[in-house]
């Protein structure tokens, strides 16, 4: 290796590790305490468009349209939280609480009847046997009873918790509206304001990442609806083979549920699936079990692959990023680390700077 490579080699090291650095020091640190700014932002910019169509429509004041249209926005946005927390909080709770009666009332009586079966069977084989299996199921009873206690305390426990938390969100959430607000109505002045302390050149390159940006966070959200569809498209299917009531809306609900990588559809299916079969419903507790599995296959399959297609990064990088974003930084990582990595590999490739050979 001569001088040149060596110092090229050199330079692009150094450079990949500023803008790793740069890139887990935001996500890591500056994220969390920016994000009540970075949300009033997206929302100013988000709502300008239709604050801009109003008031040449209108010939109203562009400020007074900007604070109406953001209150209308927050006032649509919280009563639509309110609905849907609302019922999902009383759907959990019903669910958590519900755990100890179903387990006394249904899957206690179930797994004591495939005992009482089984050791029939076995007496006739061998004594033994019977006696073994007798001491293997109420070790059974024992452990999903302390562990269907442990669930239900945990919940409540965790209900504590995010109570707790309530104060503190509550103030990011008071920041972020009394920001987005200023944002809106001065918008334009803002924007201008900082695009004067910028040079020129470094305000080119600073459209520039704004527009590969928005079109990485639009390939984004098309690769994930792309995949929301094929997953909403085999719970339908799987769910209308088994016979499944009103599996359209289970289907919708499930599929909006797996957006999510912590729940996914593996939250609801298993359970279920695991349910069936105690309660002596093989058929549908396997067929449910072998669709969460057909599902699982496919999206683990797919999902790097379509991400990668879309936002433009080779499939295996995208999913080593997902991973160590998602490992590293959480929900925001998995979604927010091939974002930044594609939208720094297109800046480079729009300043001339090759990645790789």
């Amino acid at each position: 290796m001569n001088v040149e490579k060596m110092r090229a080699f050199i330079i692009k090291f150094i450079f990949y590790c500023i803008i790793i650095g740069i890139v887990f020091f935001v996500f890591k640190y500056a994220m969390p305490l920016l994000m009540p700014f970075l949300l009033a932002f997206l929302f100013a910019f988000l709502l300008k468009p239709i604050v801009r169509k109003i008031a040449n429509k209108t010939g109203s004041n562009k400020k007074t349209v900007s604070i109406l249209t953001m209150l209308v926005f927050y006032i649509l946005l919280c009563t639509l939280i309110a609905v849907v927390g609302t019922r999902v909080v009383v759907l959990v709770r019903d669910v958590f609480y519900s755990l100890p009666s179903l387990y006394t009332n249904v899957i206690a009586p179930a797994i004591m009847e495939i005992q009482t079966k089984l050791e029939a069977i076995m007496s006739a084989v061998n004594p033994d046997y019977s006696a073994m299996l007798s001491g293997v199921g109420d070790s059974l009873l024992s452990a999903m009873s302390s562990l269907v206690t442990s669930v239900s305390a945990s919940s409540v426990s965790s209900l504590s918790h995010v109570a707790a938390s309530v104060p503190n969100m509550f103030v990011n959430l008071i920041i972020t509206i009394v920001a987005s607000f200023f944002l809106a109505a001065d918008y334009d002045k803002i924007v201008s304001f900082i695009m004067r302390q910028i040079p020129q050149k470094n305000r080119e390159r600073i459209f520039k990442a704004k527009a590969k940006t928005i079109d990485v966070l639009f390939s984004f959200l098309k690769a994930y609806g792309i995949l929301m569809s094929l997953t909403f498209a085999e719970l339908f299917i799987g769910l209308m083979l088994l016979r499944i009531d009103n599996a359209l809306l289970l289907a919708l609900a499930i599929s909006l549920i797996d957006i999510l990588p912590i729940l996914g559809t593996g939250t609801i299916l298993i359970p279920w699936g695991v349910i069936l079969l105690i309660i002596g419903n093989i058929p549908l507790g396997i067929g449910i079990i072998v669709l969460y599995l057909i599902i699982t296959v496919v999206r683990q399959t797919l999902e790097p692959k379509v991400v990668g297609q879309q936002i433009g990064l080779y499939p295996l990088v995208t999913l080593v990023c997902m991973f160590v974003g998602g490992s590293m930084f959480g929900i925001v990582g998995l979604f927010g680390l091939p974002i930044c990595v594609t939208v720094i590999v297109k800046l480079c490739e729009a300043e001339g700077i090759s990645i790789g050979k």
